[in-house]
């Protein structure tokens, strides 16, 4: 019998050892997941109405195998190319029509958000080191990788204005890409929407307390811009200001589709111990 129960416990030990073990070398530092809210419901399946089976007949495949990850696309439609970042830190371009690759550019990172330029450089979001400008001689210069005090640590999407300001998203300043999944499972808003102007060198916060910022585009008017918050499936929105800071309006969208207004005086600060906060999607702070 003693023996039975020494065997017993000897298969116990073998199969908690490697889960304690696990545990204790790869837990998060600092993992603080946040409580299922008391009123969410998982509602009904959502399915699609229609799937449509032709969507791709007319399609064309284009630097397969040469192109390991691409994450984003920018067009530039006068010299013919399409550039996307890849997995291996490379920023590649692809004839259109043709399809040739080219290694154009590598960042030393991972490049995610391409946007053009209007010198014909490349504006990138590296999530491992921050924004970055590829000039058209295909040389690499951070412009900006932290914000208030605050490093970026998963720079992601990003677009440019016309009148050359650039808006980027920096999903979380907490967990990088390698562990893009601990920020999501966290569920805590780590995000921020920023803007960066080239003529100064000033990187302001736009919105922060956002759940992995992701997307960022340019409405075609110019007048405003929509960015993404992946955990919580939502897209805000927000107005530029191009009226007096007294005047200027920031609209936004909720997860639950609702829009409001704030309006952004010129007493809005971005800088860290001033007292003044942009809180979650109430107002874009700053100056355009």
């Amino acid at each position: 019998m003693a023996a039975g129960l020494g065997l017993f416990f000897k298969a116990v030990a073998l199969v908690l050892a490697p889960v304690v073990l696990a545990v204790a070398l790869y837990s998060p530092q600092g993992f603080s997941p946040a409580p299922m809210p008391p009123e969410y419901s998982y509602g009904p399946d959502v399915t699609a109405p229609r799937h449509e089976a032709r969507a791709l007949e007319r399609s064309e495949r284009v630097g397969e195998g040469r192109l390991p990850g691409p994450e984003d696309l920018a067009y530039d439609a006068a010299g013919g190319w399409l550039y996307t970042g890849c997995a291996d830190g490379w920023v590649r371009r692809v004839s259109v029509p043709g399809g040739d690759v080219e290694d154009w550019a590598r960042t030393g990172g991972r490049p995610l958000g391409v946007v053009l330029a209007a010198d014909g450089g490349l504006v990138v979001a590296d999530a491992d080191i921050g924004l970055l400008k590829v000039s058209p001689e295909r040389e690499v210069a951070l412009l900006t990788d932290a914000a208030e005090g605050v490093k970026f640590a998963l720079t992601d999407g990003v677009d440019v204005a016309a009148d050359s300001t650039i808006y980027f998203t920096d999903a979380s300043y907490k967990y990088n890409l390698a562990n893009h999944m601990t920020d999501i499972l966290e569920a805590r808003p780590h995000g921020r929407l920023l803007s960066f102007d080239p003529a100064t060198g000033r990187t302001a916060v736009l919105a922060r307390d956002l759940y992995f910022a992701n997307g960022v585009a340019m409405s075609p008017d110019q007048s405003s811009l929509i960015y993404c918050e992946t955990v919580v499936a939502a897209a805000g929105g927000g107005a530029r200001g191009i009226t007096s800071p007294a005047t200027r309006k920031a609209r936004w969208r909720s997860s639950s589709t609702t829009c409001r207004e704030s309006p952004i005086t010129s007493a809005t600060t971005e800088k860290a111990g001033t007292g003044s906060r942009c809180p979650r999607a109430e107002h874009f702070s700053g100056t355009y």
